[in-house]
């Protein structure tokens, strides 16, 4: 093992402890461990970025491991919608979600910036179906689909 991988695996522990014991106060639905993943690859590509020399496998495996997380809550969301449309979404989601990763990995910041935009309008898809679906309006509390989520969440880990 070397050490940029002992680093990492010690790094998302450490944040995923920082996670577990700060959500009863900042953010009681995060996951932790999706935090201390997130947090890792986002630390691994600051200092990639600002000139460290780093195996870059490490982070892309660390930011595949999050589109697929985050495709997978979208999937929940749409719950009991067509199987054709959730694919379709989780498809579309899970591409952007590469490319993106890839854009962020080579610092191409157009190219990521315009990818994480297209992330953001994507993730909040299923939810707004939901909501449409539903009938219900912007000052309405959440949906089926979306406590699902919610409950999920909150005991992932």
């Amino acid at each position: 093992m070397t050490m940029q991988l002992i680093a990492t695996i010690v790094g998302i522990g450490m944040l995923t402890a920082m996670a577990w014991g700060l959500r009863r106060f900042l953010f009681p639905r995060l996951c932790p461990l999706c935090a201390g993943v997130a947090g890792t690859w986002i630390a691994m590509l600051a200092a990639h970025w600002a000139g460290m020399e780093l195996d870059l496998r490490l982070p892309a495996l660390l930011l595949g491991g999050s589109v697929v997380g985050l495709a997978g809550l979208g999937e929940v969301a749409l719950a009991g919608r067509a199987p054709g449309a959730v694919l379709a979404w989780k498809t579309a989601f899970v591409a952007t979600g590469f490319a993106t990763a890839y854009a962020l990995l080579l610092a191409a910041w157009l190219p990521a910036g315009l990818g994480g935009a297209l992330l953001a309008a994507l993730l909040g898809l299923p939810w707004a179906v939901a909501a449409r679906r539903s009938g219900a309006g912007p000052t309405a509390g959440p949906t089926a689909g979306q406590r699902r989520v919610l409950a999920e969440l909150r005991n992932c880990c």
